[in-house]
């Protein structure tokens, strides 16, 4: 009875074990295969209107724009602005009634974002700072997924200190404005110093709130591992923050990239 007792028991200690790493496993395949979509997207579509249909052309040192091609990526673009809100929208009602799959909604969210982040090569331009900032928000992202899975527990520790950072964004950003109209119409040379501190400070904090909130979010996953709710469409909904999480660091470690270059090459 005894040894019946503790093959039971070994028996389901391997069944949750082997279905909290399924579930991990599902998650962060939707991971890559999202990140995958967006990369070949925006290279599919960088590539259409830089070389096909190019937006601009250059002749005898003279630039030329294409206005049609123009046109056309500007509509892209606000339509695809609006697709992932309404996407994320469908995401998040489907996940919260549990009706429908979610493969199709994540797989055409990962295409619209692709779409949106074509025009990080236009505005950037340089292959180098981008993969250099790729390589950053990777280690950043794998670095938070670790401290969150191994702080699960502070689950509660990790939300006020979002709390807290959201509410310094709040009073710097209103900070801000207060000072803007005194650098704007009164010319004065202090306020738009201290205007362009506050901004500089509030990016820094928003970039903290979102290394906080890849914790946080690896944390409930955690959660929802060991409490063994997940579910395919739990695995995707997951997948999804934290590829949002991937795309919002991504972003502002390429603004902090740029902005470093432009203050090194104006010096």
């Amino acid at each position: 009875m005894e040894n019946y007792v503790q093959e039971n028991v070994t028996s389901q200690i391997f069944e949750s074990k082997s279905s909290k790493s399924k579930f991990y496993s599902q998650i962060f395949l939707y991971f890559g295969l999202g990140i995958l979509l967006t990369a070949v997207t925006s290279i599919l579509v960088s590539v259409a209107f830089s070389q096909i249909w190019p937006m601009s052309i250059i002749s005898d040192g003279i630039v030329y724009i294409n206005e049609e091609s123009m046109m056309a990526y500007t509509v892209m673009l606000i339509v695809s602005f609006i697709a992932l809100f309404v996407l994320s929208l469908v995401i998040t009602f489907k996940s919260l009634k549990n009706s429908g799959s979610l493969v199709v909604p994540y797989v055409l969210y990962s295409i619209v974002m692709g779409i949106m982040l074509s025009s990080v090569s236009f505005f950037v331009g340089d292959l180098y700072i981008i993969g250099e900032a790729l390589l950053i928000t990777a280690l950043l992202f794998l670095g938070m997924c670790g401290v969150g899975y191994l702080t699960h527990n502070k689950l509660a520790t990790w939300a006020k200190v979002m709390i807290g950072l959201s509410i310094f964004v709040v009073l710097f950003c209103l900070l801000n404005f207060v000072l803007i109209p005194f650098t704007i119409f009164g010319g004065n040379y202090v306020a738009f110093e201290a205007s362009m501190w506050i901004y500089m400070l509030t990016e820094v904090i928003v970039f903290a709130l979102f290394l906080v909130l890849t914790a946080v979010d690896m944390a409930r996953i955690r959660k929802i591992a060991e409490n063994g709710s997940g579910s395919k469409n739990i695995a995707l909904y997951c997948a999804l923050n934290l590829y949002c999480d991937f795309i919002n660091l991504f972003i502002y470690v390429l603004r902090i990239l740029i902005l470093l270059v432009g203050s090194s090459r104006n010096n």
